[in-house]
């Protein structure tokens, strides 16, 4: 049986498209022999997109969400252990933070189960869950602790920006800057995940006090988006000071 790991995005589109296109065609007399055979096509790209694992894993992360929302911790864990072991899908596991924010128990008793599992299910995966239910719990500690122990080679840009991150808020700058230096694109990020590593770099900079190269690295960031991390401002204080400095 062929295993589809990873489901084309524009398949989804195409198949997502042809049902509505089909159910057009399908109410004029001269179009339903094309709206049939559409539908039809349509069909099959849909039983293999929900055969597929990134469907697989997504649909037990998003059931996962539900469990929390509903304080089904032990459910919502074994969830996430599953899903884990069928796909790394770091886009969906993210959603699943989206609802019990203003609430750290929920994600800090879910980081606690999905820890005990940790030993027999250990996946750079199943390590990053961990550590960004511990983050958004406030346990930076535990982050550092989870994340550092995966090798720097399989480590992602989603891994890093939580690892980094929790290093700046603990404040080993040195550590933190070591850690986006893992994925600084050197040039202007091209992304969100991007955009993030080269901001955290520099804050991680100016907070060790290299004003300059913190304003060589912060720039990169408001070139592509001005508004990302207030990094417009910080760079006009760093700007402000400099001129002060030397009149003085």
């Amino acid at each position: 049986m062929i295993r589809i790991r990873k489901y084309p995005r524009i398949l989804v589109s195409l198949f997502t498209v042809g049902y509505i296109f089909a159910l057009y065609a399908l109410v004029y007399p001269k179009m339903r022999q094309y709206g049939i055979l559409i539908l039809i096509i349509s069909a099959i790209l849909n039983v293999f997109y929900v055969l597929s694992d990134e469907y697989k894993a997504s649909h037990l992360l998003l059931s996962a969400k539900k469990c929390l929302e509903k304080g089904f911790f032990e459910k919502a864990a074994s969830q996430i252990i599953n899903a884990s072991k069928i796909q790394a899908n770091e886009e969906v596991l993210l959603q699943v933070h989206a609802s019990p924010k203003k609430n750290p128990e929920v994600y800090r008793r879910t980081a606690d189960l999905l820890s005990k599992y940790l030993k027999e299910n250990d996946s750079p995966f199943l390590r990053f869950a961990i550590a960004s239910f511990y983050y958004t719990a406030g346990n930076k500690k535990k982050v550092k602790e989870l994340l550092f122990e995966i090798p720097e080679e399989k480590r992602t840009i989603k891994m890093v920006r939580l690892l980094g991150s929790s290093l700046y808020e603990l404040r080993e700058y040195d550590n933190a800057i070591e850690v986006f230096n893992e994925y600084d694109p050197t040039d202007l990020p091209a992304n969100n995940d991007e955009m993030a590593v080269v901001f955290g770099k520099g804050v991680s900079l100016l907070a060790k006090g290299e004003k300059e190269k913190a304003a060589e690295t912060l720039s990169r960031v408001e070139m592509r988006n001005a508004k990302y991390g207030n990094v417009s401002k910080i760079l006009n204080d760093l700007s402000t000071e400099e001129e002060t400095d030397q009149k003085s």
